[in-house]
């Protein structure tokens, strides 16, 4: 039974950025051609100008770039360090077919994921506490009876494919551009970009999976 299971882990990764900032939502996870380890976030807080200093103190990223600036919030694109890549927990995670769906780091790293068994879920817990990384489970339940939306679309995801939908971003040909949608959005095409994709993937992964042949 695939599981969607909310749990808190605790590392340092982006902590020193978390206490300059009220919230940060990582938005994409993934690997360079180089394969060094990249995040894509968005920062949120009343004193962002002192983020970028952060991020410089941060020993779990090696660089950093700022995609966007809107309002309170600053999307930037980081390079874990090798400090960071020590307590990065998403390979594991990997390892036994675990999808995070939502990344938020306050206190605390806060995950949602979509889970293959319990068994998997304890062989990450296990693999966490091995490396000491504190793990907490908060919520625990069937996908068939999650409450929220059925294809694992986060809100910011579906109002973003909605959008491009309703604007023909889709249509063949295209009625509008990338840029245009984003802008609709107030976000950069690159954040516009991975949201898609990743909202895109969850449809995917929960419908034409589930009736794949056996």
């Amino acid at each position: 039974m695939v599981l969607i299971v909310e749990f808190e882990i605790e590392t340092p990764i982006l902590r020193r950025v978390s206490d300059a900032v009220s919230r940060i939502d990582v938005e994409e996870i993934f690997y360079s051609a180089a394969g060094e380890t990249k995040l894509i976030f968005w920062t949120d807080g009343e004193d962002l100008e002192g983020v970028d200093d952060a991020l410089g103190d941060d020993e779990t990223v090696s660089e950093f770039t700022l995609l966007e600036a809107t309002g309170d919030r600053r999307l930037y694109s980081g390079t874990l360090s090798e400090r960071g890549e020590k307590h990065l927990t998403y390979p594991t995670a990997a390892e036994y077919d675990i999808a995070y769906l939502d990344v938020t780091v306050t206190k605390g790293t806060r995950i949602r994921a979509r889970v293959p068994t319990r068994e998997a879920l304890f062989a990450y817990r296990d693999a966490c506490r091995e490396r000491d990384i504190p793990f907490r489970i908060e919520r625990i339940f069937s996908e068939s009876t999650q409450s929220g939306d059925r294809y694992e679309i986060t809100d910011r995801q579906r109002e973003a494919l909605l959008i491009a939908l309703e604007e023909g971003y889709f249509d063949v040909p295209r009625e509008t551009t990338l840029s245009a949608v984003a802008a609709k959005l107030d976000i950069s095409d690159q954040a516009l970009s991975a949201r898609l994709r990743r909202g895109q993937a969850n449809l995917l992964r929960n419908t034409l999976r589930e009736r794949a042949p056996s």
